[in-house]
């Protein structure tokens, strides 16, 4: 029986491998894989409604059996090493004729061209942030950057777009949750099938009180005296950029909230005088 902090079992999304499918079906899944003819020869109908989307990591060469397989369904592509990989991701571009591509990318050395390879490609990028050096700060400010001003980048780059969204609209965002981190929200099953938590969590062991485990991360930064006492972002961040070590200087990335902070007031009085325009030549 759940704890009382638990979410219902049908709200979490699992991460799972294609071999533990029989286990999981009725549950709400990301299905991961390495082999595409797998993914089409074992996944039925009856489990795509089911699937929030599939994972191809390892990026074999020839995914063409994916192009017309289950139409309108995401696909992520993984990077592993990022630096070495990048070239790869051409051999997907035929996948956009059908599905929603985004691909995973960690922010270590080199990851920059495989950001821009797959902005170039139309693909969305989601950013392993994990806990950023100097240096990379500084590659995530330059990729910031020409994610906000460049009109060739038309596709979401995560984190970055949902802040500037949140921040734009006045809403609120978690950032655990739009790196789907949050166990609250997704749990990861290993490839012997044991439940852990998710991305940066991923070697903590799922126990009864997973659920709360941001909220308690986030309370215990504050009752330690954490820098996140003073930081104006606290609220949506709740201590991501604190794991795993909580002494982590957050300067940089505080400079990154800043000018997305900067974008979407921008971007909020853009709308709002399109808007008067708009009323004004339709009285």
């Amino acid at each position: 029986m759940p704890d009382a902090t638990s979410p219902p079992a049908d709200s979490i999304v699992y991460q799972i491998p294609l071999l533990h499918l029989p286990h999981h079906r009725g549950r709400r899944l990301v299905v991961r894989c390495d082999d595409p003819r797998k993914l089409v020869e074992r996944l039925g109908a009856e489990d795509l409604d089911s699937l929030a989307y599939v994972q191809l990591d390892s990026l074999p060469s020839d995914a063409d059996v994916l192009v017309h397989w289950a139409e309108g369904l995401g696909i992520e592509l993984v990077l592993e090493r990022p630096a070495d990989e990048f070239a790869r991701l051409y051999h997907y571009a035929k996948l956009l004729d059908n599905h929603p591509v985004r691909v995973s990318v960690p922010v270590q050395m080199g990851f920059e061209k495989a950001v821009k390879l797959a902005s170039s490609l139309q693909f969305a990028v989601r950013l392993q942030v994990g806990q950023p050096t100097a240096n990379l700060i500084e590659s995530l400010a330059q990729l910031l950057d020409n994610y906000l001003h460049r009109p060739t980048v038309a596709q979401p780059i995560e984190y970055f777009h949902s802040v500037l969204l949140g921040l734009c609209h006045g809403e609120s965002f978690d950032l655990w949750a739009i790196q789907e981190e949050d166990p609250a929200l997704v749990r990861y099953v290993d490839d012997r099938g044991e439940e852990r938590l998710p991305g940066k969590l991923a070697g903590v062991e799922a126990g009864p009180g997973a659920a709360g485990f941001v909220e308690r991360w986030a309370s215990h930064l504050l009752g330690a005296g954490a820098e996140c006492a003073e930081c104006p972002f606290f609220a949506p961040c709740r201590g991501y950029f604190k794991w795993p070590r909580p002494d982590y200087d957050c300067a940089g990335v505080r400079d990154l909230f800043r000018t997305l902070e900067q974008a979407a007031d921008a971007l909020r009085a853009d709308l709002a005088a399109a808007s008067r325009i708009r009323s004004d030549s339709n009285p």
